[in-house]
């Protein structure tokens, strides 16, 4: 299993008390930048045959599994970042790099992060692989949503952020919660706790307004979620119905 990524500062880290996940993560996105660029474990030993950039997907693949997709992404992301007027960057990679994680790790020393070896427009390719491999995940998104602004999200089905979730439980079905209760469900309360209960798998949990994506749309709900609200609601219907 690879060590988690942690997101966000050392200053938050140290405030959450949580100052050697921080440090743990950050050496291992060290290890992974060298990783990369090794005369020996590295890209150009490993996946740069005649041109071709890792043309099977096996090296990012690689990397994915050794150390976990959002690492491998946070890298490329910030990577492209450095250098975002280069033209070498395709359009779309740009965007998706300046998006990347918006508002996580700001005012963060992210040399950790950076391949400063590979060519830029080697990282623009390798990073499509990487988006390619996490858009097969399909998991919600604002698409698939209504915001939340002005709205009341009690008794509503929410869309958690993948970025307020652990890589492990990165699937669609894990985003989606029934939100109960807690000031965060009101719109114009100054509170920010939305107490939830996960569709999958009756985890209760409590989330901040601000790791919500939205409101799912109806026409994206999936029938199994529908039949896990309906237990969620009716309890005693649902135990009648057992009981005949």
């Amino acid at each position: 299993m690879p060590v988690p990524f942690y997101r966000y500062s050392y200053k938050t880290a140290t405030s959450e008390m949580m100052t050697d996940r921080y440090r743990e993560s950050k050496a291992e996105n060290i290890r992974c930048v060298k990783y990369i660029e090794d005369e020996n474990t590295g890209f150009y030993a490993n996946a740069y045959k005649d041109n071709c950039v890792d043309s099977d997907g096996k090296y990012s693949k690689h990397l994915i599994e050794e150390f976990g997709l959002e690492r491998v992404m946070s890298i490329y992301a910030a990577t492209l970042k450095a250098s975002i007027h280069d033209g070498r960057i395709s359009p779309d990679m740009k965007k998706w790099a300046s998006d990347f994680n918006a508002g996580l790790r700001h005012e963060e020393d992210k040399s950790d992060l950076h391949l400063s070896k590979m060519h830029i427009g080697i990282v623009n390719i390798l990073a499509r692989h990487a988006v390619e491999e996490y858009n097969k995940l399909k998991l919600f998104s604002s698409e698939h949503c209504i915001s939340t602004v002005g709205e009341d999200l009690t008794g509503r089905v929410v869309v958690v952020s993948p970025k307020h979730l652990k890589e492990e439980y990165w699937a669609p079905e894990n985003q989606l919660w029934l939100a109960t209760g807690g000031f965060g469900c009101s719109p114009t309360a100054s509170g920010r706790a939305v107490y939830s209960t996960c569709l999958i798998d009756g985890d209760e949990n409590r989330w901040d307004r601000g790791d919500i994506i939205g409101i799912i749309k109806d026409e994206y709900l999936p029938d199994w979620a529908r039949e896990k609200l309906q237990e969620i609601q009716n309890p005693e219907q649902e135990s009648g119905m057992e009981l005949k």
